[in-house]
């Protein structure tokens, strides 16, 4: 069975709030800013091959630098913060700036746990790519009663 939570990148960290659900409901709908480009062209892919899971996480605009990836068991976390400033030239004078930041999170759960020691991520043309190896399941065997 495959999982897959969207939760605002504040919300991550505090899961237990009680009006989280009902703000998560409303925020779409009441909001009248603009989303993101982070946030709102963000795809996530997974797919299953050869022992471990590929996950393919676009996020235009972030740099390798903005993206932290958590594996705990079989929960898998990818966040990403940007924050974009002007650039000033010498002898420029700047009359209006406009800056913003933009937070991403994405969690889900995958059917097996992963190996965290030898998962591999790569970030290249805007893509995160993840290679998450299956931890081999825990093998029963019969005791012996001496």
């Amino acid at each position: 069975m495959f999982a897959l939570n969207t939760r605002p990148a504040a919300s991550v960290t505090s899961s237990r709030d009680p009006f989280s659900l009902m703000d998560s409901l409303f925020s779409d709908w009441l909001s009248a800013r603009p989303t993101s480009t982070l946030v709102s062209n963000a795809r996530i892919e997974v797919s299953e091959s050869n022992g471990s899971y590929e996950v393919r996480a676009e996020l235009p605009g972030a740099t390798k630098d903005d993206i932290s990836v958590e594996i705990e068991g079989v929960r898998v976390s990818i966040t990403a913060k940007r924050d974009s400033q002007a650039e000033k030239k010498e002898g420029e004078k700047v009359l209006y700036s406009e800056r913003t930041h933009e937070s991403y999170a994405r969690s889900f759960e995958l059917p097996q746990a992963v190996d965290s020691e030898a998962a591999v991520a790569k970030f290249e043309n805007g893509v995160l790519m993840l290679t998450l190896p299956k931890k081999n399941a825990p093998q029963s065997r019969k005791l012996a009663v001496q």
